[in-house]
């Protein structure tokens, strides 16, 4: 599978690079049953000029997630600091504590926290491939899995997109990292990940990855709508 980002940064590292120097994907999950509701109330705010600034914001839903309770997740892509403080400074403003307000009326706020990307591979383009397999994992050593992963990726067929992310702020618990692979329907991801994982390369990755990283849990995701 092409790779096609690396960032110049070592995985050992990470904790000294400059926040504004990398790119950040802050997320912000929450458990609604107005889905729709969600949606036009984010329509009207992101069509507004008090939106204006914002990074490519995007709305996922949370199709399984086991215990935890969020239904959707809003992903701001920042490409470094000054982009998450913009867009801070226009969540603050008048406007944007009425959106947030307004939007509490249909939501339940949870999970919230951002994620550094490491490795990119494949195809990002959710539109076309709106499925996403979501793993967290436990890692110990960030620089040989990392290591590890785009060994392995070099050889998979997935048929969209994988990214390697290791969390920043906060985020889900014991978490350290995390791994998004896309696909344009469940059976392709699906197809493509086993494929993957059974081949001569995947069952080397596996063993490879299980002495620097612990599988915590699997969620199923889908994308419903990105903005800018």
């Amino acid at each position: 599978m092409k790779k096609y980002l690396l960032m110049p940064v070592i995985f050992g590292i990470l904790s000294f690079v400059k926040l504004e120097a990398a790119p950040m994907d802050a997320y912000y999950c929450f458990s609604t049953t107005e889905d729709a509701v969600v949606v036009e109330k984010m329509d009207n705010f992101m069509a507004s000029d008090a939106a204006k600034g914002l990074p490519s914001i995007t709305l996922w839903a949370m199709l399984l997630n086991g215990q935890e309770p969020e239904t959707h997740c809003v992903v701001q892509q920042h490409p470094n600091g000054a982009s998450f403080e913009k867009a801070n400074t226009i969540f603050q403003s008048q406007a944007g504590q009425d959106f947030l307000q307004d939007l509490s009326t249909v939501i339940v706020a949870g999970l919230e926290g951002a994620g550094t990307p490491m490795l990119n591979f494949g195809d990002v383009d959710f539109e076309k491939n709106p499925y996403l397999a979501l793993y967290n994992v436990r890692v110990k050593d960030a620089k040989r899995y990392g290591e590890v992963f785009s060994d392995f990726m070099g050889s998979a067929d997935l048929p969209g997109s994988a990214t390697l992310y290791q969390d920043t702020f906060t985020g889900a618990e014991n978490r350290t990292h995390y791994i998004v692979m896309s696909g344009p329907s469940l059976d392709a991801l699906m197809d493509g990940i086993s494929s993957s994982l059974d081949s001569d390369n995947g069952q080397k990755f596996q063993k490879r990855a299980s002495s620097v990283r612990k599988l915590l849990s699997t969620n199923l995701m889908f994308h419903i709508k990105t903005w800018n």
